[in-house]
Parts: structure tokens; C-alpha cells; sequence
């Protein structure tokens, strides 16, 4: 009867509300415009969708137990159900998941008309199920649950692809996207926070002498910037940068510099943002009137050159520089980044007040086989189309100088096995990106993640002019593309204002707060040894019992209770304690997932693993200590 339909909508509406009450009520008000219809054959019901069974008619139950038998099921899997029906494989999955189970169904008219007919309530009230109808939610979704070690599998039913065909591959291009760019950001954490912490550590006493760039606010309004990257067509437009030289402020990044040098052309700004050491880039020039631009957590050898001044970019999505910002107390919200120095070169032009920014060598591909500028860092690889495996493939026309570009290593073997390991890399993350002229052109993976933020960047702060000068390159929207020489056509002498200020940090409060931060990090360390005295303890115990008892059972528990203490609670107090352990803690969650059967043998690995992540977490604190002495004791 109806009342019994309208009871199952309401328990349903009533399920998902609890945790997602925007997406309830979406459902609630819908009016369907297209209704799916039910249909019952070989005594299961199925829905007739636009012409097609949604389910298989002889058996959906099976196809659904099949889908889901081809998924991998562990406790850090997540299954992404595609499309919803009447919700056969999605209950499957529900009851049989022991990961994340997301179900994601766009079409609120079969949502609609399934609940109607189908109670869901009992498995939307499951911990490990979600479900949405659009992809912004799904990202957070995935990204709550995604780990270096675990990637949604999407599982869908023939006839939702043959529904989704127009917007299938749309989806899944989007999704591989989310993942790769999840995955970048969990491979920076694992293996970027805490050597980036060493660094802007390190950095700090000259970090006081650096000023944050935002002093400058607009200064150069109504001028001409030109941001110089490395790409092949740099080359093209040597003649025109020297023709105009001028007329606009110089924007260069380090790959780039050398390049410039060589046809005479200073510019007035170089950007380095590298944690690696980069400095061969720039070694053996005269730097005494080139402004540099660079991140607090880069690397210390760039602090040993003699520049004109140096300026701070305190990018806002690079956590570790939020630490910096509470310590000197600087609003940081204005320096945007995404990485890459071209785009930390780009804010850094915005910022400073430039009408008009102009792109030059930014190709984000490989043009005509040429892959950098040809006095450019990386100026010996080449990507060229190898018709025996036919695929296109990165080489070294002369591996001993790409080598030697590369790395510092004292020995030749060392340098050619970085280089190997950096073609390995490179050739494994080939890519292609849609040309200016429309066509698809071969890039690297990292060049291709490039294009989007540009593009965005240039739609949200809409109020100048953008111009790409590549014409043969990567297209990015939100630039006019042009050739150079039209760019600068109608610009006119400009003559650089000189950058003066008398701002100055107050070095007392930031040498007091990094006594706090340091005290803080310190009231850790009683805890972890407490850690460390409950796994003795345990491992005694399970050296004499067969079988996990309660005695042992009580010290585990103990032992994860601290554990989450310090990497939750105190995590989050203690800046510094988390760049420490970021690493470790995101290996360790893993495995207490994948945690199935408590067994004595069991228990005794996760405990090792456990000791471990404390003693190696001790040993940071006592060099992070070490660092902030020496850098407190250089500010006194």
C-alpha cells in the first residue's frame, strides 16, 4: 500500500539524513521528471530505465555477487558503487564490505523511485557506507579514506554504462585526476614534511632577513610582467625578450636562468622554491642585482648566494609553512601556489601589482621532441615516438652531462644512476595534454597537473590581462594566446622601482615562540616513553602465554589508547609533532587497518612496528631540537 511506500521513503530520507541532512532534504523535495519503472520477471523485480533493464533479468542477484567478487576486500578497500537501481549490488557490497563502501548515483529520479520500494535504512546507518549524488562530495569522501596503499575500485553494472556512456569518461578521467592528485599529496607527506621542517628550521635565522614579499603589495601596477620558464620555445623568443627588455619586469625561474645568461638578458626576479639542493642552476654567476623570490622550508645552500634582496613567498597551501606563520606572525593567505615555481613566479608578479603577465617557455609539453630550453638545466632530454614499442619515449642525447646536471655525487657511476632513476621516473609518468591547436601532445604527468591551477588562477583573479606566448604548446585557459612580439607590441619603458622597506621581524617574539613550540614538542616524548615501557611489558607477557589474554589484552589497549592520544590530540597542538610523525603515522594507520585476527604473532608485529615509529620519532625530536638550538642560538 502507499502508506507502507511512504514509510520506506521516510526511513530511508531519515537514514541518510543523519549524515548528510543537504543531500535528505535534495531527495526529499525532489519531483521526479522521468520515473524508472518497476517490473518484476524470473521472481526478482528489476526497473526499466529509458529503454533499458537496469539489473540482469535471469539473475541481478548473482551479477551483483559477481561485480563484487572481483574486488579486492580488505580493511582499507574502498568500494565506489556507480549507479544505485534497485540497489542489488549495492547491498551486497554493504554487507560484505570490510572497507569504505561509497555509493554515487547523479540521477535523483532512480534515487527517488528506489526509495520508494527498496528500505536502505539499516545499511546507510553502517559506519563504513556513504553515499552522495554529486563529485564534490565524493572527493572528500575519497580523500578521508584514501592511503598511499589503497585506491577506490569503482564497481558498476553493464547497463549503467551504457546510461553514462556521454559522461562516463568524463567521470573517470575526473576521478584518476582526484586520485593522482590525493596521491601527490600524501607521497609529499610521507616523504616531504619532515625534511621541508629540518629545512625552514635551518632557514629561520635567515628567514628574519628575508622580507614577505606582500610588503610590496601593487607596487608595480599598470606594468608589464614577463614570466620565463624553461620550455622549448624559450629559445624562440630570446630576440624579442632582448628587442623589448625595457618594458617589462623579469620574472625567471632557476631552470630557466642559465638560458637568459648566456644572450646577456638579467632579470630582474628569480624564483627557487626546491627542498633539493638546486644550486647549480645559478652557481658561478653574479647575483649582486637580481632580486630573489623564494619559500621558507627551500633549501639552505640558497641562502649562501649574494642577491641583490631577498623576498619571502610564504605559500598558503604548503602546511609546513603555516608553522613559520604562526612563529613570525604573518598573514599568508595572499600567496598562492601550487608547487611549481612558474606558479609561485605568476603570484609573485600578481602580488607585486602587474596589469599585464605574460608567459614565455611555459609549453607544459615536449615540442617537437625537444623537452626544455636548449641552455636550459635539462637541456639533453629529448621525447621522441619509438615505433618498435610505439610509444613515445624521454631519453638523454648525452646521458653523462644530463648526469652531471642532475647531481653532486662524487662518483661518476652515482650521477649516472640518479639520471637513470630520473628517465625510469620520467618515462613512467608520460602523459598528453590537449595543444593550443587542439591536438594531443606529449607531456610529463606533473606538467599536465599544471595546467588546470594555471587556468584557475587566471579566472579567479580576473582584474588583468593574462597572455601565453607559446602558440605550440599545452592550452591553458584563461590566457590569450599570442606571439610575443604582438604581447608587447604597444608597451613602452618602464624602469624598475627600487623595492625599499624598513620592516623588520621582531626576532624576540619569534625566538620566544620557538622556545614554546620546542617545550610543547618536548611533553611528548614522557608519553612515548610510556609506549615504549607497555610494549616490554606486552612482549614479556606473549613470550609466556600460547593465547592472547586479558592481562596482555588490557596493555594493547593502553598502548593504542596513547598512541591515538599523540597522533590526534596532540598532533593537532603540536605543529612540530606532526611534521615529525606525519610519516610514520600515515604507514602505521595502515597496518593497524589491515589489523584482521588479534593473534600472539599478530600482536607481536604491530607492537614492533609500533616500538619502531617511538624510537624513530624520539630521534627526530632530539635533531629537531638540535636545529631549533642552533638557529635560536644564531638569532640571539
Amino acid at each position: 500500500g502507499s502508506e507502507l511506500v511512504n514509510n520506506i521513503f521516510k526511513k530511508n530520507i531519515e537514514s541518510i539524513y543523519k549524515k548528510n541532512p543537504d543531500f535528505a532534504t535534495r531527495i526529499a523535495k525532489h519531483i521526479p521528471n522521468d520515473m524508472p519503472k518497476l517490473i518484476a520477471e524470473n521472481n526478482f523485480y528489476n526497473f526499466e530505465y529509458k529503454g533499458i533493464k537496469i539489473h540482469n533479468p535471469q539473475n541481478p542477484l548473482a551479477e551483483a555477487q559477481e561485480i563484487f567478487s572481483y574486488s579486492e576486500n580488505t580493511p582499507v578497500a574502498i568500494h565506489l558503487i556507480y549507479g544505485l537501481g534497485l540497489g542489488y549490488l549495492f547491498k551486497v557490497a554493504a554487507e560484505k564490505s570490510t572497507g569504505t563502501v561509497i555509493l554515487y548515483e547523479p540521477d535523483l529520479n532512480i534515487l527517488f523511485s528506489a526509495f520508494n520500494v527498496v528500505d536502505f535504512s539499516s545499511d546507510f546507518d553502517k559506519n563504513n557506507v556513504y553515499i552522495t549524488d554529486n563529485f564534490e562530495d565524493l572527493s572528500q569522501i575519497i580523500y578521508t579514506k584514501s592511503g598511499t596503499e589503497n585506491s577506490p575500485q569503482m564497481l558498476i553494472l553493464p547497463s549503467q554504462r551504457e546510461f553514462e556512456k556521454d559522461n562516463l569518461g568524463e567521470f573517470i578521467k575526473n576521478l584518476q585526476d582526484l586520485i593522482g592528485s590525493y596521491s601527490l599529496d600524501l607521497k609529499y607527506t610521507k616523504e616531504q614534511f619532515y625534511p621541508a621542517l629540518k629545512m625552514l628550521i635551518t632557514n629561520i635565522p635567515h628567514l628574519t632577513k628575508e622580507i614577505p614579499l606582500i610588503k610590496f603589495k601593487d607596487i608595480f601596477k599598470e606594468k608589464t610582467a614577463l614570466i620565463v620558464s624553461a620550455g622549448p620555445t624559450l629559445d624562440r623568443n630570446i630576440e624579442t625578450i632582448t628587442k623589448y627588455r625595457e618594458n617589462f619586469i623579469l620574472f625567471t625561474v632557476g631552470t630557466a636562468f642559465k638560458t637568459l645568461q648566456k644572450h646577456g638578458i638579467e632579470p630582474d626576479f628569480l624564483s627557487i622554491i626546491e627542498t633539493y639542493d638546486s644550486s647549480k642552476q645559478i652557481t658561478d654567476y653574479d647575483l649582486s642585482k637580481i632580486n630573489f623570490i623564494t619559500e621558507p622550508y627551500s633549501n639552505p645552500k640558497l641562502r649562501n648566494f649574494k642577491f641583490k634582496q631577498t623576498f619571502s613567498h610564504i605559500s598558503a597551501n604548503m602546511p609546513i609553512n603555516h608553522f613559520w606563520s604562526e612563529i613570525c606572525g604573518e598573514n599568508i593567505e595572499e600567496y598562492w601556489s601550487k608547487g611549481t615555481v612558474s606558479y609561485n613566479a605568476l603570484n609573485s608578479a600578481r602580488i607585486l601589482g602587474c596589469s599585464k603577465i605574460i608567459l614565455v617557455g611555459q609549453d607544459l609539453a615536449y615540442i617537437e621532441g625537444q623537452c626544455y630550453s636548449k641552455n636550459s638545466a635539462y637541456k639533453d632530454l629529448v621525447c621522441r615516438f619509438n615505433n618498435e614499442s610505439q610509444k613515445w619515449e624521454i631519453t638523454a642525447n648525452n646521458m653523462e652531462k644530463f648526469a652531471d646536471s642532475l647531481s653532486n655525487a662524487p662518483t661518476f657511476e652515482e650521477r649516472i644512476e640518479t639520471a637513470k632513476r630520473r628517465l625510469k621516473k620520467l618515462n613512467a609518468s608520460l602523459y598528453y595534454v590537449k595543444g593550443i591547436n587542439g591536438d594531443l601532445i606529449p607531456t610529463e604527468s606533473v606538467y599536465a597537473a599544471f595546467v588546470k591551477p594555471l587556468s584557475e588562477f587566471a579566472l579567479h583573479f580576473n582584474d588583468r590581462t593574462y597572455i601565453n606566448t607559446s602558440l605550440v604548446g599545452a592550452q591553458i585557459d584563461g590566457f590569450k594566446n599570442m606571439s610575443l612580439e604582438e604581447a608587447l607590441a604597444d608597451s613602452e619603458k618602464n624602469g624598475l622601482i627600487e623595492l625599499k622597506t624598513d620592516f623588520t621581524y621582531d626576532k624576540n617574539s619569534i625566538k620566544s615562540k620557538l622556545l614554546d613550540s620546542k617545550k610543547l614538542l618536548n611533553q611528548s616524548l614522557p608519553e612515548i616513553e610510556e609506549i615504549k615501557h607497555l610494549i616490554k611489558n606486552l612482549n614479556n607477557n606473549l613470550k609466556r602465554q600460547k593465547n592472547l589474554e586479558v592481562d596482555s589484552l588490557k596493555i594493547l589497549k593502553k598502548i593504542s589508547e596513547k598512541y591515538l592520544y599523540l597522533t590526534s590530540t596532540f598532533s593537532n597542538q603540536s605543529k612540530l609533532f606532526d611534521f615529525i610523525t606525519a610519516d610514520g603515522k600515515i604507514n602505521l594507520d595502515y597496518q593497524m587497518k589491515m589489523l584482521k585476527d588479534l593473534t600472539n604473532d599478530s600482536v607481536t608485529t604491530l607492537i614492533q612496528n609500533i616500538n619502531n615509529f617511538a624510537d624513530t620519532t624520539i630521534n627526530r625530536i632530539n635533531e629537531v631540537n638540535s636545529l631549533l638550538d642552533n638557529s635560536i642560538k644564531e638569532l640571539e
